[in-house]
């Protein structure tokens, strides 16, 4: 007898637990990716610092070795040539306001959308120019086994003041993918 109600007991314990696993399960996912998007959050923010102050050794942590970029001119960078033109100053950041951020977790991978307005002088042009434009980005971070968050992809597309019309700006946007 007492072996039919041991029996009976560890049953009623296993269909509890196969019941309450899956919400437990989902509950603990609910609360990784709110934490995931709280340490991209942070890493945005790091971003954008060290574009604003040219911080080389900033960016090289942030971005992964096999990093590419897309300008809103359709030009490819990797990892080293996006430092580079940070390293030259190409760029030089003035103001860079984001707004409509919007990270979205999805296992290992974050992408993140935003709107930039920027203000920047481009030195690569001569005489040097000044801009004033606003795009729209896509950042992508991978998370690695260490746990480490990096940047693999990024692209910026330009936008227009109203469709149809020319750009913010006198001058064409930079041909510089280290920008948002």
């Amino acid at each position: 007898m007492w072996i039919r109600r041991s029996n009976t007991v560890i049953l009623a314990l296993a269909l509890c637990a196969a019941l309450t696993l899956p919400a437990v399960a989902q509950k603990h996912s609910k609360n990784l990716r709110k934490t995931y998007k709280q340490v991209i959050a942070q890493l945005e923010e790091q971003w954008l610092q060290a574009q604003a102050q040219g911080d080389v050794a900033a960016l090289d942590k942030l971005l992964a070795d096999d990093y590419t970029g897309i300008s809103a001119q359709g030009m490819v960078s990797t990892k080293a040539e996006t430092l580079a033109h940070v390293q030259a100053r190409q760029f030089v950041v003035h103001d860079l306001q984001v707004h409509d951020e919007k990270i979205a977790i999805h296992g290992d991978t974050a992408v993140v959308t935003s709107r930039v307005e920027l203000d920047a002088i481009n030195n690569a042009t001569q005489p040097p120019s000044p801009i004033h434009s606003h795009f729209r980005y896509t950042r992508v971070y991978v998370r690695y086994p260490s746990g480490a968050w990096r940047i693999v992809n990024f692209e910026s597309t330009h936008i227009s003041d109203k469709p149809g019309r020319e750009p913010h700006s006198a001058e064409p946007p930079p041909p510089v993918t280290a920008i948002p």
